[in-house]
């Protein structure tokens, strides 16, 4: 079963209190104990973070919930991941470390590293089948990345902004003291963006020999990446590969690192097929698209990868019975509950070049 770390919560109790909510209900809801948020490593159950920030948020009537908590964490949090982190001489050393040990943070997370041009994205991802928008936890997750790796390189590794998919609060003010940057709402991403040449700025408590004992620590001590199916293998390179407009087979396999017919052997063996595992992706996405409220229709369907609002609309209207625009207008007429469910799985500019593979496959 998927989950991520109670870290992620540290501080949710006295925030909860302080905007005026009863939090023991809220995670009792969740099926979470008090208790458990007492052991940063403890492990809770799929989707209760994502369904708690969420929740919280919208009970209390808070959209900055979520970074009233990033605003009480440090470094710490991330737990053993930060004491590698710390000993990396670059951003893109960190970045790519990170990225490289993301699945002691959530198994529900994805990170990839794009670079094109004088900009470097660090895109996040929720991979898994929700029906709200994460909304808290996108915020979480990008207050997160960019106050850790400001804490490690100070003044040297400095966020230019951050994007969120989601439309903005009525007021950011919260967010801006937070995050210390600029923040695009209603972007076609969800990440932080940093120039490139802060990619090679020089962490200044750098130590190579330090590093080299950290580095081989967690090479040989930590737990490595769990065992993944190939159909949640080809799931997490959709996800990625979606965005940016490059979901063919080929494609895929490529980033797998595999031959297209290996791919479509293993998914065969596994009961399924890509077309299937490309159109179940499709469907979990376009929820939240269009339970967003701010990308239009065209352009969502260019974010699914067709490349035509015609050709978006016909695989819409086969997969949910009505037109996107009608299941939108519905879906206002009628709005989510304010409790989104806890039993569901929890959680910059577009045509940035790939590099990354989001978790060593």
């Amino acid at each position: 079963m998927a989950s991520g770390r109670a870290a992620i919560l540290m501080n949710y109790v006295s925030v909860a209190l302080e905007v005026g909510l009863d939090p023991y209900r809220i995670l009792a809801d969740a099926g979470v104990s008090p208790s458990q948020l007492r052991n940063p490593e403890e492990r809770l159950p799929r989707g209760a973070i994502a369904s708690i920030l969420e929740r919280s948020a919208m009970q209390a009537n808070c959209p900055q919930f979520a970074m009233l908590i990033a605003e009480r964490r440090d470094l710490s949090s991330l737990g053993p991941v930060s004491l590698v982190l710390q000993q990396q001489e670059t951003l893109e050393d960190a970045i790519r470390t990170l990225i490289r040990y993301q699945h002691l943070l959530s198994e529900l997370l994805t990170f990839n590293l794009e670079i094109e041009g004088d900009s470097a994205l660090v895109r996040t991802q929720i991979v898994s089948n929700i029906d709200f928008v994460p909304r808290q936890a996108h915020e979480a997750v990008g207050a997160m990345l960019s106050r850790a790796f400001a804490e490690i390189g100070g003044g040297a590794w400095q966020p230019e902004c951050l994007h969120f998919m989601h439309a903005a609060p009525r007021s950011l003010e919260v967010h801006h003291r937070v995050l210390g940057c600029p923040v695009i709402f209603g972007s076609d991403v969800n990440g932080v963006v940093y120039g490139r040449e802060t990619l090679q700025a020089r962490n200044p408590n750098y130590r190579s020999n330090l590093a080299a004992y950290a580095n081989s620590y967690f090479e040989t001590q930590l737990p490595s990446a769990p065992p993944l199916s190939q159909v949640d293998r080809t799931r997490r390179a959709l996800y990625i590969l979606l965005a940016s407009g490059n979901a063919s087979i080929g494609n895929v396999a490529r980033h797998i690192g595999v031959s297209q017919r290996t791919l479509q052997r293993r998914l065969e063996a596994e009961g399924t097929g890509f077309s299937a595992v490309l159109s179940a992706v499709r469907r979990e996405l376009v929820v939240r698209h269009l339970l967003n409220n701010v990308q239009p229709l065209a352009t969502i369907g260019e974010m699914l990868g067709y490349a035509s609002p015609a050709a978006f609309t016909r695989w819409f209207t086969s997969e949910f019975g009505m037109s996107p625009s009608a299941w939108r207008r519905s879906a206002n007429d009628d709005p989510l509950p304010a409790v989104p469910p806890a039993d569901v799985e929890d959680p910059a500019p577009a045509g940035l070049r790939e590099i990354e593979a989001p978790t060593p496959l």
